[in-house]
C-alpha cells in the first residue's frame, strides 16, 4: 500500500472546497488510522522471546567417553522443550511435501537440519542456529579454582 503524507491529503481536500468542519473530521479520522497502523507495525517488529535448545545425537544414551554431535535451535520462551522433537518432525514432513523435498526427501535429524530452509523452520516456530553438527564435549560441573589459587600463592612465596 502506498504511503501518502497527511498534509498532501489536506491540501487536496482544501482544493476540493470542502466545509472546514468536514475537512477537520476527515483529517482526524485519517490521523487515527495512521496511529493504529503504526501500533500494528510496532507489534510486528518486536521479535518473540526465545530460548536456546541443543539437540544432541546420543544414540547410546551415554554421554561420557562418547563423541556426540548436536544442533543448536531456538524456540519460543513459553513453549516446552519437549515439543522440539515433534516440531522437527513437522518441519521434515513439510519439506518432504515441497517440490525440492519430493526430489531429495529428508529422513534423519541431521538431513533435516542441513537441507531444510530457514523459512520452513520459522513457519513452525523453530530457529536453527547451526546447520552443521556441533561436537558435544561433556565436562564435570566443578571448577578447580581453589587448588589453582593455592598453587599460585605457594609459587609466589617461593624465593
Amino acid at each position: 500500500m502506498t504511503k501518502v503524507d497527511l498534509n498532501l491529503v489536506k491540501q487536496v481536500l482544501l482544493n476540493a472546497s470542502l466545509d472546514n468542519y468536514l475537512l477537520d473530521e476527515i483529517i482526524s479520522e485519517l490521523q487515527l488510522a495512521v496511529q493504529e497502523e503504526g501500533k500494528n507495525e510496532l507489534k510486528n517488529l518486536v521479535p518473540p522471546k526465545r530460548q536456546f535448545v541443543i539437540l544432541v545425537a546420543d544414540n547410546d544414551g551415554i554421554l561420557s567417553e562418547k563423541e556426540c554431535v548436536g544442533w543448536i535451535l531456538q524456540i519460543p520462551e513459553d513453549e516446552p522443550m519437549q515439543s522440539v522433537g515433534e516440531k522437527l518432525t513437522q518441519v521434515a514432513k513439510a519439506f518432504n511435501l515441497s517440490k525440492k523435498g519430493r526430489k531429495f526427501p529428508v529422513a534423519t535429524v541431521g538431513e533435516t537440519c542441513e537441507n531444510v530452509s530457514a523459512k520452513i523452520f520459522k513457519e513452525h516456530k523453530l530457529w536453527l542456529k547451526t546447520k552443521e553438527p556441533v561436537l558435544l564435549v561433556p565436562i564435570k560441573n566443578a571448577l578447580a579454582l581453589k587448588e589453582d589459587a593455592q598453587e599460585k600463592a605457594n609459587d609466589a612465596c617461593d624465593f
